[in-house]
Formats: structure tokens, sequence, C-alpha cells
């Protein structure tokens, strides 16, 4: 009876071990990047199957032995081994190779094994979940700061932009509403005195947003007595002028603004002709 148990016992570990095996070679195979084939040799091994057939064929050949010689009475004399072994039976000869210890010790190592490789899957699988944690929440915090880099990435030349509306603001106050609106009159030497203070506030406000334009890469150009460029220039009409050379920039009407040698709005000009043109 304790034979038929081990019997029935050990093909259900063996493929407990198989199983479990090959969820460690699948865990294994995901974290580093091997193929599902490359996992083969976490199979148990041969000779441990190859031992455990043997042993049950000879435990069949022997009971079914034993029981025929009940049956009939009769006790047969097995055959003399003469040393070349020759003699025996491959039943007798899979008995005496593999005894119920060996296979027990090799059934011990085999299940040594398996909680070995199910220590390591469950440790691959830990570390498997906590890298797909960290992905997801690295993946919500590279979401979150492309989203605030697109609202916020004006900030830095807004704050700049601050100090140009508060030049303005005093330039404006600079003025009284009651000198400006008729309602008092005012001398010409203050006149005078609150245009110039108005003047000056105005270029220095006008400095302060050329250097803040500089600093992201914009210029702003002046193209009097330039020959005409399409690229550069816009041209809005032409005027005779002798003092320039036919095809030159004679007016500017706005100034023109560059981004990196690149234009961003090219300069709105009057283009000099020939007074010979300009009369037909």
């Amino acid at each position: 009876m304790a034979a038929r148990r081990g019997t029935n016992l050990v093909p259900s570990l063996l493929r407990a071990a198989d199983l479990s095996l090959q969820r460690a070679a699948f865990s294994r195979s995901i974290l580093s990047g091997i193929s599902n084939e490359g996992a083969a040799h976490l199979r148990p091994a041969a000779p441990v199957r190859t031992l455990w057939n043997g042993w049950k064929s000879g435990f069949s050949s022997s009971s079914a032995a034993q029981q025929g010689e009940k049956e009939d009475g009769k006790t047969e004399t097995p055959p003399a081994d003469d040393g070349t072994g020759e003699g025996a039976s491959p039943d007798e000869e899979t008995e005496q190779k593999y005894t119920t210890e060996e296979l027990q010790a090799a059934l011990n190592a085999c299940v040594e094994n398996l909680e070995a490789e199910k220590k390591k899957s469950d440790e691959l699988k830990d570390k498997l979940m906590r890298t797909l944690a960290d992905m997801e929440n690295l993946r919500e915090r590279t979401a979150r700061q492309t989203q605030e880099a697109k609202q916020f990435a004006v900030q830095g030349f807004l704050k700049s932009l601050v100090d140009v509306a508060d030049n303005l603001e005093r330039a404006a106050g600079s003025v009284v509403l009651e000198d400006v609106d008729g309602s008092n009159e005012i001398e010409l030497e203050r006149a005078v005195k609150l245009l110039k203070s108005l003047r000056d506030g105005v270029i220095l406000t006008d400095n302060i947003l050329m250097k803040i334009l500089e600093k992201e890469g914009v210029t702003r150009y002046d193209p009097m007595g330039d020959k005409f460029d399409p690229n550069l220039h816009m041209a809005l009409f032409q005027v005779p002028d002798a003092t320039k050379d036919p095809g030159h920039v004679a007016v500017v009407v706005k100034k023109g603004y560059l981004l990196h040698d690149r234009p961003v709005r090219a300069a709105e000009v009057g283009v000099a002709t020939a007074s010979s043109q300009a009369e037909d």
C-alpha cells in the first residue's frame, strides 16, 4: 500500500514542479527580455524522470510477478548471474540500479529546486509589479509636467513685460489730465517740461522693451538706404528721390524685426525711383 501511495504521489509532484518552473521561466523572460523558448532549461532534469519511470516499471513488474507466484503456488528461481549481467531480467536490473532511497533523494532534490524556483518566481513577480507601478507613476508625472510646460511656457517672458507696462503707466501718470483737456491754462515752460519728461519716459520704456526682446532672440532693424530686398522689405509705394539710388529704400514706415535671423515682420518701406520714371 505504501508503495502504491508513493506511485500516485510522485507524478503529482512532478507535474506541480513542471508548472511552477514554467511560471518562473515566464516571469524571468518578461524581465530579462529573453524568449519563452529560452526558459526550457528550467524544466526538471531528465535523470529524475528516468529514475521515476525505471522505478515505476520495476515496481509494477515485481508486483505482477509476486501475484502470479501466489496464484500458481510456484516459485521460480532467477537465473544465476555470471558476472556479465546477461542473466538478469530488465525489471531486476532496474530494481538493482535505482533503490527507493535513491528515488526519494532525487524527489527531495526536485522539491527543493521547486521551492527555490517558486521563491525566485515570487521575487520576480514582485519586481515586475513594482516596475509597472513606477512606469505608471512616471507616465502620469510626465503628462502633468508637459501640460504645465504648455500653460506656463511664457511665464518668464511675461514677467519681463510687466516692467514695460509699469513704465507706460508711470509715463501716462506724469501728465495731469487737467493740463491736456483744456480745463486749466498751462504755461509754455511747464508744458515743455511735461513733454520732455513724457518723451524721456517713452524712450526709456522702448529701450527696456528692446532689451527684453533681445534676450528672446528678437532684434529690430532699420532698412533706410538699403537696397530693396523682398525677403526683408515690403514695398508700400514708390517715391522719386534724387538722393537715393533707384531700387533703394527711401522711406521707412515701420521698422522690421528678426527672430534669430528670420524675419518676424518685414519692414514696410517706400522705394526710391528715378525722377524720369515718376514723370512718366
